[in-house]
């Protein structure tokens, strides 16, 4: 009988402690998550989103170490970030060259009390441009562009430019795109505004277009062009006048005389000079016949966001 009972308790405490462990298994299961929940929420700036200051990211764009900028780009969302044995050939792809030309600025660029950093540099001949926005745990990247500049002079010294085109004071990004064939040449122009965390364009403008003369087919066809030139005047809401952009276009025949002009450019990366020529539509021109010149204003509406 004595045996009996002793299981009978063994087997009453070895229920208990199945019971009490699954109660605390419970418990524990119910507020883990809240203390997760909360401390996360007292901790919001353990992220890598946000960095020390700009000059930290323009010294490790530009730091001799591979790894250095390879994990920089890494933070930064650009590619390449692969990892390899291999040493930092600088014309390899594979590899984040040396940032060149490389440029930081600070600018008004919307109406918060700080000024945001805008970063800008070339890489294997593709201009990019990095904005960062200072928050309460440090510098956050709010936005990244490039440009498709098909037929621009390399380095692309004005592909981005600053203007005052809403509100004094606030800049707007102006960014260059162009684009073509053998035969024909755009150039465009995007004007971007900062809007909270993010680009929005609003107005995309023609600078230059440069196309053959419709049904012309004389011997000298392929130096005979269309050429039309837009010049941008950026006026911004003043004296109870709404923002406008002014543009003064001139249409004219020009004939294309002589060879494109060569030029040369210094590269940080490698540390030598580079000679190239410039694209055909930057040949010396004469004008055969003026077709026309007329003005047009783009107003800024407030509503759409955007100059119409």
């Amino acid at each position: 009988m004595r045996w009996k009972s002793r299981a009978v308790a063994f087997v009453i405490c070895f229920a208990i402690g199945i019971l009490v462990a699954a109660i605390v298994a419970a418990l524990l299961g119910r507020f883990s998550p809240k203390q997760r929940e909360v401390a996360v929420a007292t901790s919001p700036c353990a992220t890598a989103d946000y960095f020390n200051s700009p000059e930290e990211v323009l010294a490790a764009l530009k730091d001799p170490e591979v790894s250095v900028r390879r994990n920089m780009r890494s933070r930064l969302l650009l590619r390449p970030d692969m990892s390899t044995v291999y040493y930092d050939y600088e014309r390899d792809f594979n590899f984040p060259e040396r940032a060149d030309r490389a440029q930081l600025r600070y600018v008004q660029l919307d109406d918060s009390p700080d000024q945001e950093a805008l970063l800008t540099f070339v890489r294997f001949e593709h201009p990019l441009a990095l904005i960062f926005k200072k928050k309460s745990c440090g510098w956050q990247l709010v936005g990244a562009l490039s440009s498709w500049l098909r037929f621009e002079d390399y380095p692309y010294e004005d592909w981005l430019m600053l203007r005052e085109a809403i509100e004094p004071g606030i800049r707007q990004l102006l960014v260059r795109d162009s684009y073509g064939d053998a035969n024909s040449y755009t150039r465009k122009a995007r004007l971007l505004r900062l809007k909270g965390d993010a680009l929005v364009q609003v107005a995309e403008l023609e600078e230059e277009t440069i196309k053959p003369v419709s049904g012309y087919h004389g011997s000298d066809w392929g130096e005979v062009k269309v050429r039309r030139v837009n010049r941008l005047l950026f006026a911004y809401e003043r004296k109870g006048e709404g923002a406008n952009i002014g543009i003064d276009t001139t249409e004219e025949i020009i004939k294309l005389d002589g060879a494109a002009p060569q030029y040369s450019y210094w590269l940080e990366s490698d540390g030598s000079w580079h000679a190239s020529q410039s694209n055909w539509s930057r040949r010396p021109a004469t004008r055969v016949n003026l077709l026309g010149v007329s003005k047009t204003v783009l107003w800024w509406n407030a509503q759409e966001g955007r100059f119409r």
